[in-house]
């Protein structure tokens, strides 16, 4: 490469290397791996490239480096291990479109919540209350009434919310919460709908991994 070309070069890496620590440091702080990217590309490149460089192209291959090699090759671009050489000056990498908008969140701690449906409380709803320990926030899923749309992994299990963030659970990381989210799990989720005079009707409530499972399979 002539030097102009190998600064551009340099430039192009410095952006990945941005984009791989955002996306890392969503991870951390519990949230989707994605959120504000597309923005910390947009301004890393007005700040510090005077937007000479290809933010679609960066924000593509990041996109496609966590759906083929998953937060591994994430790690891997951040630590700048990933040779880029072919990447800057040509396509030499198959996008599928269909996986674009996969935006993973991975929660270091996290339970299914079985919620009687109000309109029939014969029947169930589930919900995923999910905890981050870095910030020591908590989050509750959307609502999904059949466990056909999760699929289990040999680590755990993965589940596509309508928003289209994909929740990555961790078998190891089932129900260990924080003393202060399990605190405003029980508090605000489990005891105000509890009712010990009705036990045909009852509350929310923590499905166990094995039912889980079974239900899953």
């Amino acid at each position: 490469m002539n030097q102009e070309t190998e600064e551009e070069f340099k430039e192009f890496k410095h952006m990945l290397g941005s984009g791989a620590l955002r996306m890392l440091l969503n991870i951390k702080i519990g949230e989707p791996i994605l959120d504000g990217l597309a923005e910390q590309l947009s301004r890393d490149n007005a700040q510090f490239h005077d937007n000479n460089i290809n933010v679609a192209k960066c924000y593509k291959f990041l996109k496609y480096q966590l759906s083929e090699f998953g937060i591994k090759g994430i790690e891997l671009l951040e630590k700048d291990q990933v040779n880029l050489q072919k990447l800057f000056n040509k396509k030499v990498f198959s996008y599928d479109s269909t996986n674009s908008e996969i935006n993973y969140f991975i929660p270091d701690a996290w339970a299914v919540l079985s919620v009687p449906c109000i309109e029939d409380r014969r029947k169930n709803e589930y919900r995923i209350f999910s905890n981050c320990f870095y910030t020591d926030s908590i989050k509750l899923s959307s609502v999904f009434t059949s466990f056909n749309q999760v699929n289990e992994t040999s680590a755990g299990f993965e589940w596509n919310e309508q928003s289209g963030v994909k929740y990555l659970l961790y078998k190891e990381r089932f129900s260990k919460f924080t003393p202060y989210a399990l605190e405003y799990l029980t508090k605000y989720y489990i005891t105000p709908y509890s009712n010990p005079n009705n036990m045909k009707f009852k509350g929310p409530e923590i499905m166990p991994l094995e039912r889980i499972t079974l239900r899953v399979s």
